[in-house]
Parts: structure tokens; sequence; C-alpha cells
């Protein structure tokens, strides 16, 4: 979980967090969530692979303005094919607690030698809930 202070950089004409942000938020927080799991990205890449998103789909609830906390969650949900992961994001305002978006985010991994999408390597597998 990560925690971010809305900045002045964030904010854009309308006094509020800019659409685009949310997307550089919900990055950081993937790659958080990739470290807490002991999984080094440099180190992955080094070795020629590397996550790239291939879908994002997100929900703008509410607004965000200068100052406030908000705290942002990645939840592995779905692996499929042993290739494809999806993971549910969601940014909350911390002193509230209401939802301010969340996102479905699919990716899958490349070889970024060949820049193809190749099976999700072991350590990444088991972010992902079993399958029953």
């Amino acid at each position: 979980m990560l925690e971010i202070t809305v900045r002045s950089s964030h904010i854009d004409m309308f006094g509020h967090v800019n659409n685009a942000r949310y997307i550089e938020f919900l990055e950081w927080d993937r790659v958080q969530m990739t470290a807490d799991q002991g999984i080094d990205l440099l180190a992955m890449a080094a070795e020629g692979l590397g996550p790239a998103v291939v879908r994002m789909e997100i929900n703008y609830r509410l607004e965000a303005r200068m100052g406030e906390v908000l705290l942002l969650d990645s939840q592995p949900i779905e692996l499929k094919n042993d290739k494809v992961g999806v993971i549910k994001q969601t940014v909350t305002n911390k002193k509230s607690g209401k939802i301010i978006c969340d996102a479905m985010v699919t990716f899958v991994m490349i070889d970024l030698r060949q820049r193809k999408s190749v099976p999700m390597p072991e350590a990444m597998k088991k972010f992902f809930p079993k399958k029953s």
C-alpha cells in the first residue's frame, strides 16, 4: 500500500488531481506491490523480462484536491493462461475512507529482447489466487 499527499504538480486547472496523474499513481503502487513481494523489477529487466500493461479501465468516482492524502492498494485477482495478469487497484481518501477511483489493470510479461509476450515467471505467478 502506498500513501500519496496531493501536491500542486498533481493538480489541473480545475483544482483537482488531473486524470492522467492517477495512471502514474497506480503505476507507482504496482511497482511497490512487486517490491513488497520481494521482486526486483530492475533485476528482472536485466534478465530480459518486464511487465507491460495491455489494458486499463479506470472509474473516477470523486475528486481529490491539494493536500489530501490518498491511499493506494493493489490486489492481484486473476492469472489467465499463465500469461495474462489482472490487478484490481483502488485509490481511497485517507481521511474520509471514500473511494476516489478504482481500476482494473491487465498486463503481460514480455521478453525485452524479442518484444513478445511470454509466460509469467513463477515469482509473479505466486501473487495470484490459486484457481479452485
